[in-house]
């Protein structure tokens, strides 16, 4: 396993942090590059602003993650500040995210369906690094498994139920996998696009598939009875880029 921490002088410095602020940054450049594409301004790249998404999209993620997981934050009320330790919930990122867009083009006068087409391929390559970061916090996994692919979870990581088990199934890994394979079509989509929305409504229609056939795997994640409640929300975001790119093809 690679090491949570590691050091440098009196300096401590998070693997977990490290790998969301590449994810960040990678994301960021990306669509700096393609913003021609979508007839966005360079110079909003370094507008102090951007940080609006950012910072939604950070509180968003720790919202989503502390109300899934309430029985444990209820009793220990200030690990909700812990970021470091892990715990971001993709699906409250992406509502915050998309506020912060949404305050970004309207005080820049910018097109809000092209700043999301543009964020589109950029927010599920981030997406693809994120999950590997939860590799390195030994969180996301899945059940036990003996396939060879199966991944070490330390004892202090493991389900109570799943106490004697070692290996579990890397659901990090599945996810990251399909995050990376559907960039990399929604990328060579994108160039192609034909009306305003298309990148975006792929976008969702993507994630949600990607995150709704890794969901099987995941035994850590909020029900309501036997149905998960990220499949829920996959259902639903599904149904929502059906919709945006119905609508938009509609008027285009």
């Amino acid at each position: 396993m690679i090491p949570a921490t590691f050091k440098i002088g009196p300096l401590t410095f998070h693997f977990y942090g490290l790998m969301i602020a590449a994810a960040i940054y990678l994301g960021w450049w990306f669509a700096k590059k393609r913003a021609h594409l979508f007839r966005i301004p360079l110079k909003i790249f370094d507008d102090p602003i951007l940080l609006i998404p950012l910072l939604l999209a950070l509180i968003g993620a720790r919202a989503y993650h502390v109300i899934d997981f309430w029985s444990f934050y209820r009793a220990d009320p200030l690990s909700i500040v812990n970021i470091a330790g892990g715990g971001l919930g993709i699906w409250g990122a992406i509502a915050g995210a998309i506020a912060g867009f949404a305050i970004v083009a309207k005080a820049r006068k910018i097109d809000f369906l092209s700043a999301c087409d543009l964020a589109g391929p950029s927010l599920l390559l981030g997406q693809a690094i994120g999950r590997i970061a939860n590799y390195v916090n030994q969180e996301g996994f899945g059940p036990p498994t003996n396939l060879p692919w199966g991944v070490y979870i330390s004892p202090d990581r493991r389900p109570t139920e799943f106490i004697n088990f070692s290996r579990f199934h890397p659901t990090f890994f599945y996810e990251a996998l399909l995050n990376f394979v559907f960039f990399l079509i929604l990328f060579k989509m994108s160039s192609k696009s034909k009306f305003k929305g298309q990148t975006f409504a792929f976008y969702l229609i993507f994630y949600s598939m990607a995150r709704f056939i890794s969901e099987f795997w995941r035994i850590d994640t909020a029900t309501i009875g036997s149905v998960k409640v990220a499949h829920l929300i996959s259902v639903v975001v599904f149904m929502i880029g059906i919709t945006i790119f119905s609508r938009q093809n509609r008027k285009t």
